[in-house]
């Protein structure tokens, strides 16, 4: 009942608010046809399996795959985009061999780790490879590994990439996919960077070369908790591109390129690099959204061109002394310095379990015009997951609570705060704050936590933070009382910008 409400009470609120997202290329690429294939087949366990060689890649490029099927069959590659596409989620991109032929697989060995670093390389051949065009549009991506002849036929694994905008495309919003810590929580083959020793140690280095052990954007992978986000964004025709963190370590500056950029998820695992990226933005003016819990607590560094992660939890064992959590450093950098808030991992009291109710904190902030949000309504299940809250100190003066969560066993608390750049600074401070923004069908459960209330003022927030120029927190204000009112046309200055494909004004 409550989701079927929220779909009613969403239709209403959408047709009421006309965006100036119209004409761009996320709205132009959503409205081709979609599909739910994308979805289909029974979930593989090790029959079939597979990775490739790029975490993301440019238009032009080529993705390689690397599968195994076991026992022998055949299989094709279905290759996906996923948005909304009318609410199905994805949309056929292309096929290996094509969509019509499939081809030979063959069992691939599972290599031994190394028994000191728990490092461990699949090693398994090329078997197809992806021409990406230069016309795909940026996204998450999926090769959909589907069996088609043999004992285990109809059976699917899903391999998931980035594809990055071309340089020259300056969109109004990033999002940076969380691709470190899907890989550190991967366990394929048994060991993660979670994986105990004898000593009650833990594993220092993981490849990206090997598959997920579980199926991406499943109800156990990481990646279900941008998924939301991810349809959230292109349902209300966003400007918006997509890159991993091994791109924003590669290139710092693309974060410049951007009015608004987004970390999704679970994005714990960062390198030097990402920090220093996300600190120059902030001094240079580059609005942040930060949506998800415990982001940017422990500092990792990258091995054989960024295919492998290190990350030493005693950062005395690490030959280079440079793994270690950014707030233990010397100098300490403590994540609640640029993004206002931060996870509290103090013994007994750490901000995870289950998930309690987020209730509204300050409803006479600009960002609540329109929700019909009052001061205590409570959101449930929101503050869950893993959740950040402000550290007197270091929280910026003048941080701005517009959520929270004050029960036991830490606080949670939705934050934003205004640099002096003029940057915009919001924290959504929890892993499951953005299933209140959709529900995705078929990968995460039917859990209906999504809030009408709350999508409206996820909406305000971005229009503030992508309107041309500065994007101070009051500047909703101008966009949602403009000639013909909260429902009117939005005769500005950002609309023109939009309607004449400008990504940037």
């Amino acid at each position: 009942m409550l989701g079927a409400l929220a779909a009613a009470g969403w239709m209403h609120v959408h047709a009421a608010l006309p965006s100036p997202h119209r004409v761009n290329p996320v709205v132009l690429e959503n409205e081709k046809p979609g599909t739910r294939a994308w979805l289909s087949g029974w979930e593989s366990h090790g029959q079939v399996e597979g990775y490739t060689s790029e975490v993301s890649v440019g238009p032009g490029a080529q993705v390689r795959f690397h599968v195994s099927l076991n026992p022998a069959g055949r299989y094709r590659i279905e290759i996906y985009r996923l948005g909304w596409y009318q609410g199905l989620g994805g949309r056929l991109y292309a096929c290996l061999p094509s969509c019509s032929t499939d081809e030979p697989g063959s069992p691939q060995p599972v290599p031994p780790f190394d028994p000191a670093t728990g490092y461990l390389d699949a090693g398994w051949p090329v078997t197809d490879v992806l021409d990406v065009g230069t016309t795909w549009l940026s996204g998450y991506y999926l090769g959909v590994i589907r069996v088609t002849a043999g004992t285990d036929a109809g059976a699917a694994y899903r391999v998931p990439f980035i594809v990055r905008a071309p340089a020259s495309r300056h969109s109004a919003i990033l999002v940076q996919a969380s691709t470190n810590t899907w890989e550190a929580y991967n366990a394929w083959g048994g060991r993660s960077l979670y994986y105990p020793d004898q000593q009650g140690l833990v594993d220092n280095h993981v490849s990206f070369d090997r598959p997920y052990d579980v199926m991406p954007m499943s109800d156990a992978s990481e990646q279900r908790f941008e998924l939301p986000l991810l349809r959230f964004l292109e349902r209300e025709g966003y400007d918006v591109s997509y890159q991993a963190d091994s791109d924003t370590d590669a290139h710092p500056g693309s974060l410049r390129e951007h009015r608004l950029v987004i970390v999704s998820g679970h994005d714990e695992y960062w390198t030097q690099g990402q920090r220093n990226a996300f600190d120059a933005a902030v001094r240079d003016g580059v609005n942040l959204a930060f949506m998800g819990g415990d982001i940017g607590y422990w500092r990792i560094r990258y091995e054989n061109n960024r295919r492998t992660i290190v990350e030493y939890r005693r950062y005395t064992r690490d030959p280079l002394g440079i793994t270690d959590k950014f707030r233990r450093l010397t100098p300490p950098e403590p994540e609640c310095r640029v993004e206002g808030v931060e996870f509290d991992d103090t013994d007994g009291s750490a901000s995870i379990g289950s998930n309690p109710p987020l209730a509204v904190a300050d409803s006479t902030d600009p960002w609540f015009s329109g929700t019909g949000f009052r001061a205590g309504d409570a959101m449930p299940h929101l503050a869950g997951g893993e959740w950040d809250n402000t550290v007197a100190g270091c929280t910026p003066t003048g941080t701005t609570v517009l959520f929270d969560y004050q029960g036991p066993p830490s606080p949670d608390e939705v934050t934003r705060y205004d640099a002096p750049s003029g940057a915009v600074v919001f924290s959504a401070s929890s892993l499951d704050f953005n299933f209140g923004l959709d529900d995705p069908p078929g990968y995460t459960a039917e859990l209906g936590w999504q809030d009408v209330r709350l999508q409206r003022f996820m909406r305000n927030a971005f229009d503030a933070m992508t309107r041309p120029g500065k994007a101070p927190s009051a500047g909703i204000v101008s966009l949602l009382t403009g000639p013909g009112g909260a429902g009117g046309p939005r005769r500005s200055r950002a609309w023109s910008c939009w309607t004449a494909r400008r990504a940037m004004c």
